[in-house]
């Protein structure tokens, strides 16, 4: 009889644990796939600018570059993050048209429209070979 319960015991703790590491595991993933989209979108939203997480790396590359004197690096790499800022720009736009959790479609046109200006303008920096 022991036994059994013993077994018992064991195999609520192991389910117990398996269920806390995976409501964990789903909230790291929520965060990842989720939470970053709007924070990336309230920051653009807000300011209008590109969000510092983006930038970084490319900055970073600049930076080092400019120091070297190597300015034909320097042109790839802006127009390497043109490029990548657009595609992330674009996967935004998407997100907003899908997701349900904007708040009203008032909302959702009003956030479109602020995306699509801010995609516009860099764009626009992409033709004209200004970088802001």
């Amino acid at each position: 009889m022991t036994y059994i319960l013993l077994t018992l015991l064991v195999f609520f703790v192991c389910l117990s644990l398996i269920m806390v590491g995976s409501l964990w595991y789903m909230r790291v993933l929520l965060e990842k796939m989720v939470g970053g989209k709007l924070r990336d979108l309230e920051t653009l939203t807000a300011t209008g600018t590109i969000p510092e997480a983006w930038s970084v790396k490319f900055n970073e590359r600049m930076i080092q570059h400019q120091k070297q004197g190597n300015t034909k690096q320097v042109d790839r790499i802006e127009r390497m993050a043109r490029k990548s800022y657009l595609n992330k720009i674009g996967k935004l736009i998407a997100f907003v048209k899908k997701s349900t959790l904007v708040e009203s479609e008032e909302a959702r046109k009003a956030t479109l429209r602020i995306l699509q200006r801010v995609e516009r303008e860099w764009r626009d920096a992409n033709s004209y070979g200004s970088f802001s």
